[in-house]
């Protein structure tokens, strides 16, 4: 589970990367708002949390015996990734009217990154689950995980660099 989690972890890091590169470089832009150079930055400070979301609540949901904890882990992430989305789509219909609230969201977004595993810790579990994994392992593979995203989206950030 440890490999899996660095594995993974710093594959959605140069993703994010990636994404964040393209917007910076293509992305939209209209009447006072733009996501090309510094508005690029709502890739990682969006879709970053909405992914460690995913994961840490996935963890969670797996620790607790839940057969579809991958799922359900994606279902986290896609929430995030919703209210993201929402703050983008304030700010094309709304243009520079809407830049408040699209900037609230963000707190909406940072929030839900706490709140998905909190969720996944309390709904109640099956009535039949095997053995619980050890808890150290979980707790172990959500931190390399998170320290390999953000270590993946810095280095990859040197040899891509938004807005280069």
């Amino acid at each position: 589970m440890v490999l899996s989690a660095v594995a993974i972890g710093l594959l959605a890091g140069v993703l994010l990367d990636v994404g964040t590169f393209l917007v910076a470089r293509y992305g939209p832009e209209a009447d006072g708002w733009s996501f090309r150079g510094n508005g690029a930055l709502s890739i990682p400070f969006g879709l970053g949390p909405a992914i460690l979301a995913g994961f840490w609540a996935g963890l969670v949901f797996r620790f607790r015996g839940f057969g579809r904890w991958l799922a359900l882990g994606l279902v986290a992430a896609l929430v995030g990734t919703a209210l993201l989305l929402i703050s983008v789509v304030v700010l094309v219909l709304f243009n520079s009217d809407g830049a408040g609230v699209s900037n609230a969201m963000t707190y909406f977004i940072l929030a839900w990154m706490v709140l998905a595993p909190i969720l996944a810790a309390v709904v109640p579990a099956p009535r039949e689950h095997p053995a619980r994994p050890e808890l150290a392992g979980h707790v172990g593979a959500g931190i390399l995980i998170t320290v390999a995203l953000v270590v993946a989206f810095s280095v990859a950030s040197l040899v891509l660099a938004p807005g280069s």
